[in-house]
């Protein structure tokens, strides 16, 4: 009977201790770790959180280093890695410029023999590169007068306009000189000038064109002729021709009449023009003498006579502008024609007028 309580009693104290709450604590649950998106699905909401390896470290999150720069290569170590495009080197610049102004001594100058003067012109830098002293002005051909060889550019900035000089002397025999020169960079290759080559002193020296003396009128302009200055005039165009490889031109007097029409025109109008007063045009005025032409084209020029306008002076003015100078050195052309008039009190006293045609 003992034995049965006995029993009853154990049973009974098992059943209640089974009952009976612990006394120990919950374990405290760490917020769930941030998930970096990756190729993997994402974990459905209904899943655990994803804990710590080691919840009870106490230790402090490690310093983050900044990833190292990345070089760019050919051919990237990692293929997963696109390296950057580095712009191409900017260090190229080029080189140009624009004449503004004859500073002094402007073309035709008339000096005394023997006379030292002084050529300025003003410049602008139209190009990216800055010229420094290690740029140049270099004589290339003409009569040099005592000029340097060379002289450095002062330091000009694009877009900067710079004074240049030179000193020179007049030489000491009448007549028209030219020097022509060029702007150099710092390797000594030229550079354009307007699309040109050139900048240039163009004087006259001791005597002047001798006024012309034969006097005719078209309507109530009376004009004079110079029958010296275009003999003078047809040489040199020839002989420009020549020291280009070109064959030289015949003298045509249909195309002289056009010529002497214009230079008539121009200078009882005290107009440099190619439209005549009457609207013409050069190849109207070709066509009117009765030339029928294959080509044709007009280059006129004008300066008064006790200024230096001269035959020489008219020539080389021609073969320093480019459009004038494609016209006298035409492979296309076979023959001219020439006229010059001269009216006192117009605005430029002599006008020149060469008609370059082919039939």
């Amino acid at each position: 009977m003992k034995v049965k309580v006995l029993i009853g009693f154990v049973l009974a104290a098992l059943i209640l201790s089974a009952c009976r709450p612990t006394a120990t604590s919950q374990p405290t649950l760490l917020p769930p770790t941030v998930v970096v998106s990756t190729s993997n699905p994402p974990v459905p909401a209904t899943a655990s959180p994803i804990l710590p390896a080691s919840p009870s470290a106490a230790t402090s999150q490690p310093t983050l280093l900044p990833p190292p720069a990345i070089v760019s290569t050919n051919s990237p170590s990692d293929p997963g890695v696109v390296s950057p495009v580095l712009p191409a080197s900017s260090s190229a610049c080029s080189d140009s410029a624009g004449f503004v102004a004859d500073v002094t001594v402007p073309d035709n100058t008339n000096l005394t023999q023997g006379t030292g003067f002084v050529k300025t012109w003003r410049i602008r830098n139209t190009g990216t590169c800055a010229w420094s002293a290690d740029y140049s002005l270099v004589f290339t051909n003409g009569s040099q007068m005592g000029s340097p060889t060379s002289v450095p550019l002062p330091a000009t900035a694009p877009g900067e306009t710079m004074d240049l000089s030179v000193n020179l002397v007049a030489p000491a025999s009448g007549g028209a000189y030219t020097a022509k020169y060029e702007l150099h960079d710092g390797s000594g290759n030229p550079f354009s000038i307007d699309g040109g080559r050139y900048v240039w002193v163009m004087i006259t020296v001791g005597t002047t064109a001798a006024l012309p003396t034969a006097s005719s009128t078209s309507g109530s302009c009376t004009y004079v002729e110079n029958a010296t200055l275009v003999s003078q005039l047809f040489s040199l165009i020839n002989a420009a021709r020549a020291s280009n490889g070109l064959p030289a031109l015949s003298l045509n007097a249909k195309l002289s009449a056009a010529a002497m029409v214009h230079s008539i025109g121009m200078a009882c109008h005290s107009s440099l023009s190619h439209t005549g007063w009457d609207g013409s045009t050069p190849k109207a005025r070709i066509s009117a003498q009765g030339y029928a032409y294959s080509y044709a084209d007009e280059a006129i020029y004008a300066q008064p006579p006790e200024y230096g306008g001269t035959a020489q002076a008219a020539v080389d003015w021609w073969l320093n502008d480019p459009p004038h100078r494609a016209i006298l050195l035409s492979s296309k052309a076979t023959e001219i024609g020439l006229g010059y008039a001269y009216v006192a009190g117009s605005a430029l006293g002599g006008y020149f007028t060469a008609d370059a045609a082919a039939p």
